[in-house]
C-alpha cells in the first residue's frame, strides 16, 4: 500500500474505534463507520468488507500501539517500582473510565462469538497482554537485581486480576477505593515476587 492508502486505512480504523467505544460491537453497522469517517460506501469497501473485519483490525492496531508503548516505557531509565507504578496507574485510569474504553466492545464480541476462531483470537489477546507485562517484569527484575522469579506465572496472574476487575467494573461498577486497594495488592504481589506459593 502507498502512503495515501495507509493514511485512509488508518483513518477508517481510528474512526471505527470511536464508534465501537461509543456503541459496543453488536449495534455497529458499516453505515455508522462510514458516517464517522465521512467517506463513501465504496471508499470503505476498498479496504474492508465487514464490520467484523474492521473490528479485528482495530484490535490488532490497538495491540501494536500497546506493545510500542511498553517497549518505549521499558527502554527509559526508570526504577522497577516506578515502572510498576506507571503501569498500574494506567490500568487504574482505564478502569475508572470504562465508558471511553474499547474493552466493552471486545467482551461483547467474544461472548457473542463462541466459535474456535474467536476463542483462538482471544487466547492470543491474553498472551499478547501477558507478554507486555512479562517484558516489564523481566526488565524490572533485571534492573533491581532480583533473580529466579517466575515472571511468566506472575504476568498471567496480573492479567487475570486486571481482567477480573474489568469485568466486575463493567457488570456492576466499582469504586475508586476498591480499585486502589486492588492495584496496591497487585503491586505488593509484584514486589514480593509473585503469587503466594503453597
Amino acid at each position: 500500500m502507498d502512503k495515501k492508502s495507509d493514511a485512509k486505512r488508518n483513518l477508517i480504523l481510528a474512526n471505527a474505534k470511536k464508534v465501537f467505544i461509543r456503541k459496543g460491537f453488536a449495534a455497529v453497522t458499516m453505515k455508522d463507520i462510514i458516517e464517522e469517517c465521512g467517506i463513501s460506501r465504496g471508499g470503505i469497501y476498498l479496504y474492508f468488507q465487514s464490520v467484523e473485519q474492521i473490528f479485528m483490525q482495530v484490535i490488532e492496531t490497538h495491540n501494536q500501539q500497546k506493545m510500542k508503548e511498553a517497549k518505549r516505557h521499558i527502554s527509559q531509565n526508570k526504577s522497577f517500582e516506578q515502572m510498576i507504578d506507571e503501569y498500574l496507574d494506567k490500568q487504574k485510569k482505564r478502569l475508572m473510565n470504562l465508558n471511553n474504553s474499547f474493552l466493552v466492545a471486545m467482551y461483547e464480541y467474544r461472548f457473542a462469538n463462541k466459535c474456535d476462531n474467536t476463542r483462538d483470537f482471544f487466547h492470543a489477546q491474553f498472551t499478547y497482554t501477558k507478554n507486555i507485562i512479562l517484558n516489564i517484569l523481566i526488565s524490572g527484575f533485571a534492573k533491581s537485581g532480583v533473580a529466579n522469579m517466575d515472571a511468566d506465572t506472575l504476568a498471567s496472574s496480573i492479567v487475570l486480576l486486571i481482567e477480573g476487575i474489568s469485568m466486575l467494573a463493567i457488570a456492576v461498577g466499582v469504586s475508586e477505593d476498591f480499585i486502589d486497594k486492588q492495584v496496591l495488592s497487585i503491586k505488593q504481589m509484584i514486589l514480593d515476587g509473585g503469587p503466594t506459593n503453597p
